[in-house]
């Protein structure tokens, strides 16, 4: 499968992760819902790996995929806190923005320019993600009184933590995957759990739902099936993220993967029945017609 497939798989998967991980944080703690989604993948890997009956293939990713485990974590942490904040109307945009554009111009610096074509692709994706990441905030702001260089640098912040990990991602250089995304949940599992430690605010939402005792586990039930569907999903693209980014280079990769907000976006068109913006549309048309273009050589 070549690069172009695998990158958008890779859309795909987080797409259906984010916009179910939308769907669980409005009856769950967000926290909760990721971690749980973490450990369901953890265990969905395990037993791969027991089947397979085959030693782990890990050598000099090891280290690669604990530090990206890591930090993606403190990017999902960062990200949820910026939820909760309010006010994502622009900053959504911000940290969609730099999560992209970050892998892009590593890409470019390590690997040189890509073809005409191509260029204007990733410039038209840029413009897709900001405009469906615009719109789909946009019903989230809230006003807050906080300083100008403040607004803007936690999103700035928190983008440029994402990108730092596509790039990561990047470094994997195994073919077999399933080593390095075990060793990527490990990590994140560790650090999120640590999180719960340390910070008390993180683990009291949690805390209060499980003294609800018997309501809780009822209501809690469903959250397994988001919990899934998040976790094997978000497994699934981060597989075809590593395995795409061996056959193209990271510039063109970063890219198709960045545009999982119009998965996230048609999904709940279809499913939520969400009306779409008109910003929301061409944002879609401006994705096909990066796709288009970056398929060029």
């Amino acid at each position: 499968m070549g690069g172009l497939a695998l990158g958008l798989l890779a859309a795909l998967g987080w797409g259906i992760g984010d916009f179910y991980g939308g769907r669980a944080s409005r009856r769950w703690p967000p926290l909760l819902i990721i971690l749980g989604s973490m450990i369901i993948a953890t265990l969905a890997l395990i037993a791969v790996l027991l089947i397979r009956g085959t030693a782990l293939q890990l050598s000099d990713d090891l280290a690669w995929s604990l530090l990206t485990g890591a930090v993606a974590s403190l990017a999902l942490l960062g990200f949820y806190h910026l939820l909760a904040r309010g006010n994502m109307s622009i900053r959504a945009p911000l940290t969609a923005l730099m999560a992209t554009s970050l892998p892009v111009l590593f890409g470019i610096l390590t690997t040189g320019l890509p073809g005409t074509a191509q260029i204007f692709g990733i410039a038209t994706a840029l413009v897709a993600i900001v405009l469906i990441a615009s719109s789909r905030m946009a019903d989230r702001e809230q006003s807050v009184s906080r300083s100008a260089l403040f607004y803007l640098l936690e999103p700035i912040l928190v983008g440029a933590i994402f990108g730092v990990c596509l790039i990561f991602l990047n470094q994997i250089r195994t073919t077999d995957v399933f080593g390095p995304l075990l060793m990527l949940r490990v990590a994140g599992i560790s650090t999120l759990a640590l999180a719960l430690l340390l910070r008390p605010a993180t683990r009291r939402p949690i805390l209060a739902l499980w003294q609800q005792k018997g309501a809780a586990r009822e209501t809690f039930a469903p959250g397994l099936k988001y919990m899934a569907l998040i976790g094997l999903s978000d497994l699934g693209a981060t597989g075809a993220y590593m395995l795409a980014s061996q056959v193209s280079t990271l510039t063109i990769i970063a890219v198709l993967g960045s545009l999982y907000p119009a998965v996230t976006v048609l999904l709940a068109r279809y499913l939520d029945r969400e009306s779409l913006q008109r910003s929301q549309l061409l944002g879609l048309v401006c994705c096909l017609l990066a796709i288009a273009l970056i398929s060029f050589k």
